[in-house]
């Protein structure tokens, strides 16, 4: 997928790049992404390994979500609370999916099941959903900071102390879901807002990235001097150069002018603020 090159005002352009490889051990790719630099959109999904159609699931997740996205375009974007558009939109996906889900055999519905991570730019901020272990991180000063938390058992054990940071990477069951769309009738989209600095770089990802590479090993990538392109071919390389075990897909964005400076905090602090971040994020 080429490198895309945007503009969303006359001062303000966004370089992006998004990647997708199947890996070394998969026999398909069951990642689905779409950006559209012009519009700042940036979106990304997981079709869930070990459910049949996991591909089918997360292009469905993919497209429903941006013809939402176009939808509130053509009738005019500025009128629409974003976070409450993206999360609409979210809960709709996991409907249609499962809607395809019940069609799919005559007797008893097929499994199928995609994560969901998703922004929205605008100027100085970014907008976004997620539901699953897919994960939007933010790239400040030279230190890497997760802006979703994952929706999975292990973190849930890693939250209630039973599990540190470090077994939680290695862990056998880190992949298993407690969220997702398509796996239960309803879903709940965790939906945040971040203002951005001058120079933050973002990263969307899936799972086949984390689970290979450290979030050091990926902050350090991120932070190259190179273009968006270069960047999303090094995550990529080095997910394979770790095993390469699940398919990986990236999105890597900044914008190269100079951001409105004001000073705000995040919106979502617990998310955002890079001094309250752990050391295991530097």
């Amino acid at each position: 997928m080429p490198e895309c090159n945007g503009v969303l005002t006359e001062d303000l352009k966004l370089k992006c790049a998004a990647r997708t490889d199947i890996g070394l051990i998969r026999h398909r790719n069951e990642d689905s992404l779409w950006v559209d630099a012009a519009l700042g959109w940036l979106l990304l999904a997981d079709g869930m390994g070990g459910h049949t159609s996991g591909d089918l699931a997360s292009a469905l997740a993919v497209n429903h979500i941006l013809s939402r996205l176009r939808d509130a375009q053509e009738k005019g974007f500025t009128k629409y609370d974003v976070a409450v558009l993206l999360a609409k939109s979210v809960t709709e996906a996991n409907t249609a999916i499962r809607n395809v889900s019940m069609q799919s055999d005559g007797v008893a519905p097929a499994m199928m099941g995609s994560t969901f991570v998703g922004g929205v730019l605008e100027q100085d901020k970014i907008t976004y959903a997620h539901v699953g272990d897919s994960r939007l991180y933010l790239l400040r000063d030279g230190f890497l900071a997760p802006l979703t938390h994952d929706h999975t058992l292990v973190q849930e054990f890693v939250d209630a102390g039973r599990l540190s940071a470090e077994a939680a990477q290695v862990h056998p069951y880190r992949g298993l879901l407690t969220r997702g769309l398509g796996v239960h009738e309803e879903v709940e989209p965790d939906v945040g807002i971040c203002t951005l600095h001058p120079g933050d770089r973002l990263l969307l990802c899936t799972d086949g990235l984390t689970d290979m590479v450290s979030e050091e090993e990926i902050g350090r990538l991120l932070g190259l001097d190179l273009e968006a392109d270069e960047i999303a071919e090094c995550l990529i390389e080095a997910a394979k150069y770790a095993g390469g075990r699940d398919n990986i897909s990236v999105i890597v964005a900044w914008f190269t002018e100079q951001l409105p400076c004001n000073n705000d905090q995040c919106a979502d602090e617990a998310h955002c603020d890079i001094n309250q971040m752990d050391a295991s994020h530097a």
